[in-house]
């Protein structure tokens, strides 16, 4: 297919989203692009403006920031009162550029009030399955058991040492920036493990990658850990998705990102802003609910099975 049919192709599949949405009584929101709140992650980088960039009179030296995603925003909705909404909208990541990567990319991200954590799986599935029918059916399987199957090592329960091991005996080239058991898990994940994902949905993340979701304790056979209730689906390969069941204590949450500030600072990496809006409205209640991203460009490349993001975009960032 030419880019100007692939362009068609993905109007065609927007109005497609919009009336998955619509039909399942979602309200669409539009979120600041800009704003002084930022999402806290450790390897996800804003782009930053000064206020004296801005033609209004804001706080002094006070740093804006093109959003990474809008999920701040809209939990601040969700804690206003809203209880079903979505949105789709251009988001920034400073840095990325490659096969799926473009500075500027479009996200769809959506919440529903009282979806728990299975539910928020089974409902990306059904807007798949409602987006293309075709594709094969979505299969669930935890972290540990995508991790064990292609590393024979347990995620929850292992070290450097034995990550590093099965590097060497996979033959792996590795950066010598690795040295966190979670830097290796991330790794031999991307390396090992991912490739293989071809229509699946990933559940219980290590609790270290709990982002902003919730931790719960799970006990078997090889002894008690504790799981993230985050979940990421993958087609061809491809990140397409990532979903939380999510966090709502707001302490919780200001300790993630004091950790995360403290990361960052070990790693000389640029520091974010410890405190945010989302933190004020968390205090005064976030209902229990789940949220989902979704990458709309790297869905459809895994649907038009084509090898680059440039093919789905009008301006990649060189041409912008």
């Amino acid at each position: 297919m030419t880019l100007f049919e692939n362009l068609r192709y993905r109007s065609d599949q927007l109005c497609r989203i919009r009336r998955f949405f619509g039909e399942r009584h979602f309200v669409e929101v539009q979120t600041p692009v800009l704003s002084a709140d930022t999402v806290v992650d450790l390897y996800v980088e804003p782009i930053s403006v000064t206020d004296s960039s801005l033609p209004v009179t804001l706080h002094h030296n006070q740093t804006y920031y093109l959003r990474t995603s809008p999920e701040f925003a809209m939990k601040r909705l969700l804690a206003a009162g809203m209880d079903a909404i979505y949105e789709i909208g251009a988001v920034f990541r400073k840095g990325d550029r490659g096969q799926y990567h473009n500075v500027e990319f479009t996200m769809l991200e959506w919440y529903r009030v009282g979806d728990d954590y299975r539910t928020g799986m089974e409902f990306l599935a059904e807007l798949i399955r409602f987006i293309d029918e075709t594709l094969p059916e979505i299969v669930y399987c935890s972290f540990r058991e995508v991790f064990q199957k292609y590393t024979s090592v347990n995620p929850h329960q292992t070290t450097a040492v034995e990550c590093r091991k099965v590097a060497v005996q996979k033959n792996l080239s590795y950066p010598d920036s690795l040295t966190e058991t979670d830097h290796w898990i991330d790794f031999l994940f991307s390396e090992l493990v991912q490739p293989n994902l071809q229509s699946v949905i990933v559940y219980d993340f290590p609790a270290t990658q709990s982002q902003l979701a919730q931790t719960r304790m799970i006990s078997d056979s090889s002894g008690t850990f504790f799981v993230s209730e985050r979940y990421e689906l993958f087609l061809n390969g491809i990140e397409i998705a990532n979903g939380y069941h999510e966090l709502l204590d707001a302490a919780e949450l200001r300790n993630r990102f004091h950790e995360n500030f403290r990361r960052r600072l070990a790693e000389n990496r640029p520091l974010l802003p410890l405190e945010s809006r989302l933190l004020t409205a968390m205090e005064s209640g976030l209902p229990a609910s789940c949220g989902t991203a979704l990458g709309i460009d790297r869905l459809l490349m895994a649907l038009l099975k084509t090898n680059s993001i440039d093919d789905v975009l009008p301006f990649p960032i060189e041409i912008c």
